[in-house]
């Protein structure tokens, strides 16, 4: 069977910094796996692993973000960076309500990571982008 896709990369989600590009490329392949295992009806130790592997990217990939703001001198990194802390909130804690049996992987998941993950591309990622290859601090993709 072919995989079910959620999000399908275009030109209008890349920042121009190659890194984060790669770096949201490989988040929506993530949410494309979650979306596939979810229609498919995935076992539930398959969620386990890849709610690990999401939080573990999303961590290392909000620390690449937060030192290049750092390093550019970004005006909007502490609004980033709260709602970078956020998101993980609210993914802890859907992760623990998973993990421990009081939710069933549901839509609502999906609905949560398409929305935040495609509005802060578009939104927050891109501003930051904008900034940082305008002002030259980084190799424009």
């Amino acid at each position: 069977m072919a995989p079910m896709y959620l999000i399908t990369w275009n030109a209008r989600y890349a920042t121009g910094i190659k890194e984060i590009d790669e770096h949201h490329r490989h988040l929506v392949d993530l949410l494309n796996t979650i979306y596939d295992d979810f229609v498919n009806q995935a076992k539930r130790r398959d969620w386990a692993r890849i709610f690990a592997e999401l939080t573990a990217y999303t961590e290392y990939h909000f620390a690449a973000e937060e030192s290049l703001m750092r390093a550019c001198g970004y005006p909007g990194y502490a609004l980033h960076k709260i709602r970078h802390k956020q998101f993980a909130a609210r993914l802890e804690e859907m992760r623990d309500n998973f993990c421990n049996c009081k939710r069933e992987m549901s839509f609502e998941l999906l609905t949560f990571l398409n929305t935040w993950l495609l509005s802060h591309i578009l939104d927050a990622d891109a501003d930051m982008g904008r900034f940082v290859v305008t002002n030259g601090n980084r190799k424009a993709a």
